[in-house]
């Protein structure tokens, strides 16, 4: 590896140090990260634009590093790599505070827009649909909960549709935000989409209540704190309806990077994320015209 980062980067380290897929190492005062990417590649120039246009406003998101090339990626034996400076190196959590100071959006990378929530979602829905029946004698724990979350999703389509307002708030979001990731890796710029600013505030809150435990009230406690209008606070209610933590775990497992079983840290937790919805609910409707799920409504009203 130190003779191919020296030919296509004039660089060569002393020491590399390899977690997972990713290399890491540092020369002078300057640490890199190697990045393996298995992404879109029409989507990289985009992706490099976006990235020399954050760093104008923003010193502490990472910077993606050309080859000798001129290219972005550059590719080792069947695998693509991008090189990234490190200017934010802590392994420090990130917090609420980090998602809201996150940079402004102020123009289009039409390649790298992820608003069009409804086609997105129905494409997903009707992929697991079509995939279910082959999973049936396998992946068990996955066939019989499925059901639940396609109608979990189905249920923040039709919200979607019903609510039928125009959110113009784009904002520089992430493709996920887990609650417990560091800020090295949340200013990663490979991670970076556009997408309504309210995107990474749900995803953001979804890891806290699955990945961190947080107990229901500490949470609406905290989104109580953060200011949005009322187009933003439905769009972040219906974010919120979406089960992206499911069809996160389904992946990872038929790409083979989990077990099956840690399905289970999601749907032993189902009730529970019900009754967030609907404090959510009950919170946001004094604020906005907000219509709860009804079933939901019905399960906690009484």
């Amino acid at each position: 590896m130190k003779e191919f980062l020296n030919y296509y980067y004039y660089l060569l380290p002393d020491k590399i140090r390899k977690v997972g897929q990713t290399y890491f190492f540092k020369i002078h005062n300057y640490y890199f990260g190697f990045y393996p990417y298995n992404g879109n590649i029409e989507e990289l120039p985009s992706l490099l634009s976006l990235n020399n246009y954050m760093g104008y406003q923003f010193d502490r998101i990472n910077k993606i590093i050309l080859n000798r090339e001129g290219y972005i990626i550059t590719q080792k034996e069947n695998n693509f790599y991008i090189l990234v400076l490190l200017k934010t190196i802590s392994k420090e959590s990130i917090s609420l505070k980090d998602i809201i100071d996150f940079p402004r959006l102020e123009i289009s990378f039409p390649l790298l827009n992820r608003t069009n929530w409804y086609s997105l979602w129905s494409q997903k829905i009707d992929h697991l649909e079509q995939i279910r029946n082959h999973l049936k004698k396998e992946k068990t724990l996955i066939y019989n909960s499925l059901p639940y979350y396609i109608g979990l999703a189905e249920n923040a389509i039709s919200y979607l549709k019903y609510s039928n307002l125009e959110n113009h708030h784009l904002a520089i979001c992430h493709k996920r935000v887990k609650a417990e990731e560091s800020l090295m890796e949340f200013y990663n710029p490979l991670f970076l989409i556009i997408d309504y600013k309210v995107r990474d505030l749900a995803e953001y809150y979804k890891s806290l209540f699955f990945d961190t435990k947080w107990d229901i009230k500490e949470i609406i406690n905290s989104i109580k704190r953060v200011k949005m209008n009322p187009v933003d606070t439905i769009y972040f209610y219906i974010r919120m309806l979406y089960p992206s933590y499911y069809f996160d775990k389904v992946d990872e497992i038929l790409k083979g990077a989990l077990q099956e079983k840690e399905i289970l840290k999601i749907t032993e937790y189902a009730e529970d994320y019900e009754y967030l919805l609907y404090e959510l609910y009950l919170l946001f409707k004094s604020k906005v015209n907000i219509v709860g799920v009804e079933w939901i409504t019905k399960k906690f009203a009484n």
